[in-house]
């Protein structure tokens, strides 16, 4: 894909997003915000020199409480496509509890995501800039009365994430690094059951990138989150500790 063809589509999702998240600023709003903690793992597997499998956990607990909020299992297939561009698809199992901090409900709601993307890296002296475009297909589990009833809700989800890097520090023989990265990302919803929520949420980022060692690397960043729920006028906002460590395994000969 050409840089002119990514630049279009980051323009146009950009475009969509902001004007669905204006839309829905004129009506009046309650927001819930609450602050919590996000520790992943990621691990990918380098098969060959165009194959890679990337798999990752991740736990999400809220601060004030110390209850669990998600838990999250995720795998894609990677293969790279030349020219800095590289194509995944992939699928995720997600469970949710409620975000309302009133709420005494343990109810965990399961999701299965199926998901496609590309992602684009442009590589500078210092500077690197990366877009990713991710479509996912969410299967979300019904409930009624605060239990799990037969059924999935279906819903298409639309992402675009645009991150920055600026390296620190860079010891002689590449094995140490230090960045600094920061990202945003537009989330927006597609499907029959979108009333209220075309606009799903906006997150930012902002934080370290340590690599001790080769190949593997530990983040610690911040989260501003700000999603827009199903019911109209209703709205999250979350204050997110990530920790993050990215683990890689080289299983082909060079």
């Amino acid at each position: 894909m050409k840089p002119f063809l990514s630049k279009l589509i980051t323009a146009i999702i950009l475009f969509i997003a902001f004007s669905y998240s204006s839309f829905g600023q004129t009506t009046e709003k309650k927001i819930t915000s609450r602050t919590y903690g996000w520790f992943s793992y990621f691990n990918t597997l380098q098969l060959s020199s165009k194959w890679s499998i990337t798999t990752d956990f991740s736990e999400r607990f809220f601060f004030d409480n110390g209850n669990q909020f998600q838990n999250f299992y995720r795998s894609m297939a990677n293969v790279n496509l030349g020219q800095n561009w590289v194509a995944g698809a992939g699928f995720a199992y997600v469970r949710s509890r409620t975000f309302d901090p009133a709420s005494t409900s343990t109810l965990a709601v399961p999701e299965l995501r199926p998901y496609q993307e590309f992602s684009y890296r442009q590589k500078l002296t210092k500077v690197s800039f990366s877009h990713r475009y991710r479509i996912e297909e969410r299967f979300i589990h019904k409930t009624a009365n605060g239990e799990l009833t037969e059924g999935y809700n279906f819903n298409f989800r639309f992402r675009y994430q645009f991150a920055f890097d600026y390296n620190l520090y860079k010891s002689k023989d590449n094995s140490r690094i230090l960045n600094l990265r920061s990202a945003d990302e537009v989330m927006f919803n597609a499907g029959k059951s979108i009333v209220n929520n075309p606009f799903d949420q906006n997150r930012f980022t902002v934080g370290l990138n340590y690599q001790p060692v080769k190949n593997l690397n530990v983040q610690l960043d911040y989260m501003y989150i700000f999603q827009q729920r199903s019911t109209a006028g209703l709205y999250n906002h979350g204050d997110v500790v990530r920790l993050q460590v990215f683990q890689r395994i080289d299983l082909h000969k060079k």
